[in-house]
């Protein structure tokens, strides 16, 4: 008999990408230090202590294709590893920057990605060496340009000039109407279309879409006031979290919401399952008052707990706290992921007992990922 599997396919905010971190340090980056605890690559041993990514992303630290450290990011507590699921091996093929043209197989039009075949190719292989039960599928967020709309709001934040958001809001919609959701869907069907080839039969296995948690609350949730001061401002200084409050209130009103609701239209129209995560980071996004930052007074052994920590990463980039790459930058930290990993794990032992799950993943105030829980979506 056959072995079993679960595999998360897609992007960075199911790779692991920012795994490296638990909470956020408003300090620059040292060598010799863990960073008030929150720097997971802080290793020691016979003969003294070092900082090494690879302790927490593998092989997968660097681009082979380039050489620089700037590749898949799968960290060792990725969602698809946090995880518990009664299967033999949790496998990540998801890859920090891919977009759906990475995931698609090659003869669908894939293409490789950082050195690697397509990743649904990738699974074909799995599904021939196991029995896969699961495929976790996070995608849209960098077709649809995330990144560049975060950096455009803090360049907005740091130079004069308001409301980012106005320059992103049409083009967003007209993506989300149409473009977007059409690569989504192909992709869903081509992941599809490479299981039934390989002799399963689409109840075999759990097959669902996941949305993506909000990065910052809302402005009234802020622990530090708009500001004009640019990069002399708390947010940037102290919070890495240099939006203005109306770029905030439309990337939480309108822009997460808007990107989940048309990765649960493409679930509802391929049959597939979805989870959606915009809400499971409340009191515990970048600058939330609800959480709060490590102080000197915590390490490697006295972390900030995870129940009062921010679960996302902040600004990694530029002249006051510079710490690790810049891509991880507003991603899940260690702690986010393990909250994440806590309701995938929920959702897959209630998925078997519902034709097509939709669930919304939830946290509980006060508590850490072992609070976290999936409730049925609407």
């Amino acid at each position: 008999m056959k072995e079993t599997a679960a595999v998360s396919l897609g992007d960075s905010f199911i790779s692991g990408e920012a795994g490296r971190w638990q909470g956020n340090a408003p300090i620059a980056e040292t060598t010799n230090t863990d960073m008030w605890g929150t720097d997971r690559a802080w290793t020691c041993a016979f003969g003294g202590c070092w900082k090494d990514p690879r302790e927490v992303y593998g092989n997968t630290y660097e681009d082979p294709s380039t050489g620089k450290n700037n590749g898949c990011h799968r960290s060792d507590v990725a969602e698809i590893k946090s995880a518990v699921f009664p299967v033999n091996a949790e496998v990540n093929y998801a890859c920090s920057g891919a977009v759906t043209d990475n995931v698609l197989p090659t003869a669908a039009g894939g293409t490789s990605f950082k050195g690697e075949w397509p990743q649904a190719d990738q699974l074909r292989g799995l599904a021939r060496q196991k029995t896969v039960k699961l495929i976790q599928l996070s995608v849209s967020g960098n077709d649809l340009g995330f990144s560049s709309i975060i950096k455009s709001c803090i360049t907005t934040y740091l130079t004069p000039g308001r409301d980012c958001w106005k320059n992103w809001d049409w083009q967003v919609k007209e993506l989300l109407a149409g473009e977007v959701p059409r690569k989504v869907k192909a992709t869903v069907e081509q992941i599809r279309r490479v299981m039934r080839e390989e002799g399963y039969q689409d109840g075999d296995y759990v097959f669902a879409l996941q949305s993506y948690p909000s990065p910052v609350p809302l402005s009234s949730a802020y622990r530090y006031p708009d500001s004009s001061l640019g990069l002399a401002s708390e947010r940037y200084r102290i919070g890495g979290c240099p939006f203005h409050d109306s770029d905030t209130n439309w990337a939480r009103h309108t822009l997460v919401p808007e990107i989940a609701a048309m990765l649960e239209r493409v679930a509802r129209e391929t049959g597939i399952g979805y989870l959606d995560l915009q809400w499971a980071f409340d009191g515990h996004g970048v600058c939330d008052r609800a959480a709060r930052q490590p102080t000197q007074a915590n390490s490697e052994l006295h972390p900030v707990p995870a129940r009062d920590a921010e679960w996302m990463r902040f600004l990694s980039w530029g002249i006051v706290h510079p710490q690790g790459q810049e891509e991880e930058s507003f991603h899940p930290n260690s702690y986010g992921q393990k909250a994440l990993g806590k309701c995938l794990s929920e959702f897959y032992a209630r998925a078997q007992n519902t034709r097509r799950p939709m669930y919304e993943c939830l946290n509980t105030p006060g508590r850490g990922e072992e609070g976290m829980h999936v409730e049925p979506l609407g």
